[in-house]
């Protein structure tokens, strides 16, 4: 590799290394005693035409992402246990594929 190349590479993980510590910085910040913590995305739950009494519940997350040198966050979702009064589940034909 050239110079030139591992000088791109190592400028982008500083940048992914800078973003995600004051991420984590942030949040911390955020969840002081007495002081509202950050709440987390809205809990979406599905069921399948097939499989009508299986409940699957997910969130969605964001991932940060270095395009065209600038980070974008991506967001996906995080299946997450099903709780015992699940919010209005949505019948879907299919649920997402990871």
């Amino acid at each position: 590799m050239n110079t030139a190349t591992l000088r791109i590479i190592s400028v982008a993980a500083a940048i992914l290394f800078c973003v995600a510590g004051s991420m984590s910085t942030t949040s911390e910040s955020k969840a002081d005693p007495g002081s509202k913590a950050a709440a987390p995305s809205p809990l979406k739950c599905y069921k399948t035409i097939r499989d009508p009494y299986s409940v699957v519940c997910y969130r969605m997350s964001y991932r940060p992402l270095l395009q065209d040198g600038r980070i974008t966050f991506v967001p996906f979702l995080v299946q997450v246990p099903t709780p015992a009064d699940p919010p209005p589940v949505t019948t879907v034909g299919e649920l997402p594929s990871t």
